[in-house]
């Protein structure tokens, strides 16, 4: 009997989505073109394309647990907002090929309250300063496409409200956009108060390198023993 992996290592509600979207789908394209389908969006070979299909059937069918590369190869096959939920949830629960089960407090999108409301201040100017037009804004600094900047707009809006956790994820997706003290504030928190998936190394590394603070960055989360974060937290 082959093991099953309930809800695909995701939550309840985001495994039914995940369900529901490969159900219509499979609706929209039938047979030979549901392959064609994953070639044309992804612009892969045959192969590259069934990688891909058979990695999602798996993961809807609870035979594997999803992973963030399964998710990234996803995009532009499921919904954004779909996208962008798996990436935030798997960001902060998947580590080393099993998922963790990290309880995110939203409240005050996880932040200290004082932290929280300097976070709102900033939000608000941002969209006082571009009320018709923060998307063009955030590409612009961010120098990404709008599929990104609507990432990145979304976390800002999911985090004063509330309604999201401020996870390292979104941190880093808001770099740029912040004042660099408050930035510089919260990525110290996160860093030290949330895990992250290995995928997103190579930037905590460059943050921390790039926006140096006086905190001990890292030393806080459990499972962090890397070689990295042992040489910043002795100044080298």
């Amino acid at each position: 009997m082959s093991v099953k992996y309930k809800y695909s290592g995701l939550t309840k509600e985001l495994y039914q989505r995940l369900v529901n979207e490969h159900a219509a789908l499979r609706k929209a394209h039938k047979k030979g073109s549901y392959k064609q389908f994953f070639q044309d969006v992804k612009q892969c070979s045959e192969l590259q394309a069934r990688i891909i299909y058979q990695a999602f059937n798996s993961a809807v069918v609870e035979r594997a647990r999803i992973s963030p590369a399964t998710v990234d190869r996803l995009e532009g096959i499921i919904s954004d907002e779909l996208f962008n939920d798996l990436q935030d949830y798997l960001s902060t629960n998947y580590t080393r090929g099993k998922t963790t089960r990290q309880l995110l407090d939203k409240t005050n999108a996880g932040l200290p309250e004082g932290l929280f409301k300097r976070f709102q201040e900033e939000v608000e100017e941002l969209r006082k300063e571009h009320p018709n037009n923060l998307n063009n804004y955030i590409r612009e600094v961010k120098g990404c496409d709008q599929k990104n900047a609507n990432r990145t707009q979304n976390a800002f809006n999911m985090c004063y409200a509330e309604k999201a956790a401020l996870t390292p994820l979104k941190a880093i997706q808001m770099e740029g956009l912040l004042s660099r003290e408050l930035f510089s504030e919260i990525i110290d928190y996160v860093f030290n108060n949330y895990e992250w998936s290995e995928r997103l190394d190579n930037e905590v590394d460059r943050i921390i390198l790039k926006y140096r603070t006086k905190g001990r960055i890292g030393r806080n989360k459990a499972t962090v023993k890397k070689a990295l974060y042992t040489a910043y937290a002795l100044g080298v």
